[in-house]
C-alpha cells in the first residue's frame, strides 16, 4: 500500500509536469531551428568564405561530452540509456548532469552536477563551454541525451554542438557582408553563445522526455501494483474459504461422532 501511494504521487507530478515541459519543448525546437540558421549565415557568409576566417577544432585534443540524465527514478530506461554511453565514452573530458548518473563516472570528469543545481548553477556549465572555446581545447562537444521527439517517440540523442554543424555549404551562401574588429574573438563568442543555448534547450528537452517516461513508467507500475493486489485478495479469499470449509467439516466431524456415541 506505501508503495502504490509512492508510485501514485510520481504520477500525479509527472501529469503535472508533462504538458508544460511538452509545450515549453515544442517552444524550443522551434528556437533551435532559428538560432542555427543564424549561425550559420553569419559564419557562412561569402567574405567570411572567400578570406578562410573559420574557427578549426583542434583535432588533437580530446572531446568534450555532456551527458544529460535526471534526479530520480521512475522514468523507464532514460538514465540507463544515457548511462551506457558514459560507460563506453572512457576517454575525453566529460560534463555530467543528474544525480542518477554521477555514480557511472569514467574518464576525466569536469564537472557533475544534479538537475536542480544545473538550474541554479548553469554559470558553471558555461565557464567551461567558453573556456573550451577560447582555447580550443576540445576537439569537439557533443550533447548526449533523451531527445523528445513526440508522446509517442523518445530516444537517446548524441549531438555534436562544435565544431557547428552548418546547414549550408560555403559556395551556397547568398549572404555577402564585412565585419569590423576582431572577426576571431566574435567567432568564438558567437560559438560559446551558441553552444550554452543548445546545452540548455537539450535540458529542457530531456526534461519532458523524463516526465513523459515517467508518466508511462509509473503508470505501468500502478497496473502491476493493482494486479498484484488484486491476486493477493484472491489468494486471502482463497485461503479464508479453505479455512471455514476446514472448520464446517470439522463441525460436521464432531456432530457425526458424538451422535454415534449417543446411539
Amino acid at each position: 500500500m506505501k508503495m502504490r501511494t509512492i508510485v501514485k504521487v510520481m504520477n500525479f507530478h509527472s501529469l503535472v509536469h508533462i504538458d508544460a515541459a511538452r509545450r515549453m519543448t515544442e517552444k524550443y525546437i522551434r528556437m533551435e531551428a532559428e538560432v542555427t540558421k543564424i549561425i550559420d549565415i553569419i559564419v557562412n557568409n561569402r567574405n567570411f568564405v572567400l578570406d578562410k576566417v573559420e574557427l578549426k577544432p583542434n583535432e588533437a585534443a580530446p572531446p568534450l561530452n555532456i551527458y544529460i540524465g535526471s534526479d530520480f527514478s521512475f522514468c523507464g530506461g532514460l538514465n540507463s540509456t544515457v548511462r551506457d554511453e558514459l560507460l563506453k565514452d572512457d576517454e575525453g573530458d566529460k560534463i555530467i548532469i543528474g544525480r542518477k548518473l554521477r555514480a557511472a563516472t569514467v574518464g576525466d570528469v569536469q564537472l557533475a552536477l544534479t538537475k536542480e543545481e544545473f538550474d541554479t548553477d548553469y554559470w558553471k556549465v558555461e565557464e567551461i563551454l567558453d573556456n573550451s572555446i577560447e582555447m580550443l581545447k576540445h576537439s569537439s562537444i557533443s550533447i548526449i541525451y533523451n531527445h523528445y521527439y513526440s508522446a509517442g517517440s523518445i530516444s537517446l540523442r548524441k549531438r555534436k554542438i562544435f565544431p557547428i554543424p552548418l546547414a549550408s555549404s560555403g559556395d551556397n551562401s547568398t549572404e555577402d557582408f564585412a565585419v569590423e574588429g576582431n572577426v576571431d574573438k566574435l567567432l568564438r563568442n558567437l560559438t560559446s553563445t551558441y553552444a550554452s543555448y543548445e546545452v540548455k534547450i537539450a535540458s529542457i528537452n530531456s526534461f519532458a522526455a523524463e516526465n513523459i517516461m515517467r508518466q508511462a513508467a509509473t503508470t505501468e507500475s500502478l497496473k502491476k501494483i493493482d494486479e498484484m493486489t488484486e491476486e493477493q485478495q484472491k489468494a486471502e479469499r482463497k485461503k479464508k474459504k479453505q479455512k471455514a470449509s476446514i472448520k464446517v467439516m470439522d463441525s460436521y466431524i464432531k456432530q457425526t461422532m458424538y451422535g454415534g456415541n449417543r446411539d
